[in-house]
């Protein structure tokens, strides 16, 4: 990869802010007591197993949105025009069949084929919250990466790219992909595992606890066991409003520790168009009880939060949560 010194100091010293800002919250976070001891409870249940202050976002390029017929506000995003109720976005309507969909009809993705083992097994099995994760094993040996898919069931992009994703081979290594993460969520269509449960605010999880802590505890526990050298974690992002941080377009991460290079290789891919439909973003570190937070702080795994932005259509939104874990993939030589 060329070598970008002026700009990686820059990211850097504005990585170092955030952090540093945060640091107050991530010591609470270790102080937690289940957070102390994520090891200890590993034998316990499983054999086999948003949001964050960003940077001003500048895609916000208009100031006095216009009113619609319908009685919506547009306003425009990255050079799109998108509906606004003036605190979310609206999503556009499809008629996407996720089930019947092959990689191809979103873009071209993953088309090199290789020999690989497929196999999967549950968390959760017999629960209102069961889900199941797919490996995909290659006979070279390689880095090991766990995608999350859909931790909010109500943000499709980043379930329905994990799931096309389990049609991807790779050249080495180990693929694994929990995809949906919250599949009670999911076939809702709703943020939450159970009433107001928020499975991205339960982490690291408690085995006799409410449903999004034990479905939290699982995956926890998965992650712990498999040691991946990165977490994918993939989010959507709808509110849009002067009082709450943007995160659409936005990548997250609690620490860059083991993850400096591939983090900003991946901003500037975006800079430079050669992924995704826009520049991304960047912020952290993840909320208390996150994926992102939890992963790194406690696991010493490095985790990339992949935020694409509801008020687009849902192909673009696809594709880039795609476009990003191909780039990752490839960046980490396992394509």
């Amino acid at each position: 990869m060329k070598k970008r010194p002026v700009l990686y100091i820059i990211y850097i010293l504005l990585a170092v802010f955030l952090v540093g800002c945060a640091k107050a919250e991530s010591d609470q976070a270790k102080a937690q007591s289940v957070a102390n001891e994520p090891v200890q409870k590993a034998s316990v249940l499983i054999e086999t197993p948003e949001a964050q202050k960003p940077l001003e976002a500048e895609r916000t390029d208009s100031d006095a949105p216009d009113v619609e017929d319908d009685g919506y506000q547009t306003r425009i995003i990255a050079g799109e025009t998108i509906k606004w109720d003036g605190f979310r976005a609206i999503e556009p309507k499809d008629d996407w069949d996720i089930w019947s969909m092959v990689l191809s009809d979103v873009g071209p993705f993953f088309e090199e084929e290789f020999e690989v083992e497929k196999s999967s097994y549950k968390l959760m099995e017999g629960q209102i919250t069961e889900t199941e994760v797919l490996q995909i094993h290659s006979p070279n040996p390689g880095p090991l990466v766990y995608i999350v898919g859909a931790v909010h069931g109500d943000e499709r992009a980043a379930w329905y790219a994990a799931l096309l994703l389990k049609q991807a081979s790779i050249s080495c290594g180990d693929l694994y992909i929990l995809v949906p993460a919250n599949a009670n969520g999911a076939r809702n269509l709703t943020r939450y595992v159970v009433k107001n449960q928020d499975l991205n605010r339960s982490f690291p999880g408690e085995p006799s606890g409410d449903e999004a802590e034990q479905l939290a505890y699982a995956i926890f526990r998965d992650i712990a066991g498999k040691r991946p050298e990165l977490v994918l974690d993939l989010h959507e992002a709808i509110v849009l409003t002067q009082d709450r941080d943007f995160l659409g377009s936005t990548y997250i991460f609690t620490e860059l520790d083991g993850m400096e290079d591939l983090f900003f290789e991946l901003l500037v891919a975006t800079e430079e168009g050669r992924i995704c439909h826009n520049e991304f973003g960047f912020t952290g570190p993840g909320p208390a009880g996150s994926v992102n937070a939890e992963v790194t702080r406690n696991l010493r795994i490095p985790v990339i939060t992949v935020e694409t932005f509801r008020g687009f259509d849902i192909g673009r939104r696809v594709y880039d949560q795609l476009d990003t874990i191909q780039f990752v993939l490839e960046y980490m030589g396992m394509r």
